[in-house]
């Protein structure tokens, strides 16, 4: 299967009140993305999240595919993303791994950075490097 490949020009970084959810959203284009990933985490997780293993965070790629976990590495520089995927969460998402280029001024690439760190919190994957 193929990684998914594309650049990000867009991105919001910040908390969906109404869902108490935390999202990292990077997406090809501002108003109509053709190609995005999310990487979400709950504000607040309760005793059924627990139960379906549910307590971390999760991958919403576009086109519906969701997956809990699921990054073995992360690595961030000023002008890339890559996500390398465990196998599960591959197959669940049909690709090994995200390489994404951005296309970022400073201060989103600076939101990126500190977005990354409050979705992988405690979860760290066993591979990262935020510049």
């Amino acid at each position: 299967m193929p990684p998914v490949v594309f650049d990000v020009q867009a991105i919001f970084v910040g908390e969906i009140e109404d869902a108490d959810t935390f999202m990292v959203a990077l997406g090809d284009h501002a108003d109509e993305p053709q190609e995005w990933l999310e990487l979400q985490r709950a504000l607040v997780e309760d005793e059924q999240d627990v139960a379906l293993g549910m307590d971390t965070y999760c991958l919403v790629r576009s086109g519906g595919p969701t997956v809990y976990g699921g990054v073995a590495a992360c690595v961030l520089s000023r002008d890339g993303l890559i996500l390398r995927l465990d196998d599960d969460a591959a197959q669940m998402l049909g690709a090994p791994f995200y390489e994404l280029m951005l296309r970022l001024d400073d201060a989103a690439h600076a939101a990126l950075r500190d977005g990354l760190r409050q979705v992988f919190a405690d979860r760290w994957p066993s591979e990262w490097q935020l510049d």
